[in-house]
Formats: C-alpha cells, structure tokens, sequence
C-alpha cells in the first residue's frame, strides 16, 4: 500500500475512534453512585427518599454532584466491602458512602477532597458500666462490627481482639440491633451513624478520643477518572464554602431524631 493511502486510512480510524470515544464518554444520561444504605445519616432507604428509596447527607451531596454534571442520579445499593472494586471496575462512577480514604484504599481509587470529619464511638446497652474506653474492650468483650469499616480494622489491628471475640456484619443497623438484643457487649461504629443508631435503639454511646482519631470522608472515582474528579470538587468546594454540607447535616441528623420519638 502506498505511504499515502496509508496515511489517509490510519487518519480515518483515529478519526472513527475519536468519535466512538467521545459518544462512549457521553452515551449515559445518568451517573452512577456506589454506596451501602444502612448507614444513617449518609445513607438509608426510607419509604420517601431524596432518590427513590435513598436518603441520607450521601445522597444530597450526589444529587448536587449529578445536576453539575447535567446527569440522573443512580443509586446503587451494595455490600461495603465490595465498593472500592466496583468503581476500580467501572460499575459504578463514584462512590458515596461515608468512606474514609485510607492509603490502602488509595492504591486502588482516587479520592475528592474530604467533605467530613468523624470518628468512632462504641455503641452499649444503656445500663453497661463495664466499657468506659476502648481498652474495656479487651476484657473478654463480644464486639460487633461493620466489615470493612474502620471500625472493622481497630478492633482487629490497633486492640487486636481475639477472632472468636469479634462478630462482623454488612449493616450497622443489623450489628446494633445485637448490642440491643443482648448477643454482643459493644460496637465499634462511626460517629454520626453510632450515635444515630443508638439513640433508635434506646443504647447509648461511649466515647474515647485518646483511642479513635478523627477520619475524613471523600468520594472515591476509577483511577484517572480526572474529569468527574475535577466535577466532583468543585461542587464539594461550593456546598462546604456555603456551609451547605454542615446544613445537610444538621437536618437529616433532626430528621432521624424525629422518626425515631
């Protein structure tokens, strides 16, 4: 074949890939959120909620997120452990979901910038003086928590509690609802999510800031995925320089109180 022919035919396939691209890249109306809804406030199903049966601070954020990108916002529902992988996958375009940006985590995913700051609390009965701190927990303590959780990795790696003395669960609701019931002594759990699940549950919360530091939430993009990224910090610099994210959390912390009374 002639150089330029072959220039001609090599110019006309970049051409078709170029366009095959950019209708690849702007195909889908909608953008897909990660999350695991059963962690109020960030994120619970209700019957009325802000994205069909999604509610919580998470989905108000994505929501915010999705109308700057000039997309629909998806929920999909999922097990924690396997959000990291799913947005590494491209199953999902982000994800929203409470989630601490840890060095490990960052090997896999890019992060935002953070838009909260929490730490952990340990969840009891409300009649409990046994546990007072985090080190109570290592005197024969059955504790409960969320795989994957930061929680999760403190009892394991910083308290390192005996196997046969820690019960893992998907949901922070389903391990609080064992504290309440009597099968577990204490939960190890997320600030804003254990006191919120306490107080449904009629238990109380334990705090032990010498034990926990404070950890900052971000969303988490495929790696590369600079174009959502940049979107998605512009929209988080606006809403915490308005003071909408400190606003967000205070109604849906009050929305939680009153359907719990």
């Amino acid at each position: 074949m002639k150089k330029g022919l072959m220039k001609v035919v090599a110019l006309a396939a970049a051409s078709v890939m170029a366009v095959a691209a950019l209708a690849g890249c702007g195909s889908s109306d909608k953008l897909i959120m990660g999350t695991n809804a059963a962690f109020p406030p960030f994120e619970y199903t209700t019957s009325q909620g802000l994205v069909g049966e999604f509610d919580g601070i998470d989905v108000a954020i994505a929501s915010k997120i999705a109308e700057n990108v000039g997309k629909e916002l998806q929920i999909e529902d999922m097990e924690f452990d396997g959000l990291v992988a799913s947005v590494s996958t491209g199953k999902v375009d982000m994800v929203v979901a409470g989630m601490t940006a840890t060095d490990a985590r960052k090997q896999s995913v890019d992060f935002s910038d953070p838009y909260y700051v929490a730490s952990q609390v340990i969840v009891v009965a409300p009649d409990n003086t046994d546990i007072t701190s985090a080190e109570d927990l290592k005197n024969d303590k059955t504790v409960g928590v969320v795989l994957g959780y930061t929680g999760d990795n403190i009892v394991t790696n910083d308290l390192q509690l005996a196997e046969d003395k820690v019960t893992r669960a998907n949901r922070g609701i389903d391990i609080v609802q064992d504290v309440k019931n009597g099968k577990l002594d204490a939960v190890v759990i997320d600030s804003a999510t254990g006191k919120a699940l306490a107080e449904k549950n009629g238990l109380k919360i334990v705090e032990d800031p010498q034990a926990f530091e404070t950890e900052e939430y971000a969303i988490a993009v495929k790696k590369g995925n600079t174009e959502l990224l940049d979107k998605i910090n512009e929209t988080l610099s606006e809403m915490k320089a308005s003071g909408e994210i400190e606003q967000l959390a205070m109604e849906y912390d009050e929305k939680l109180a009153e359907n719990n009374q």
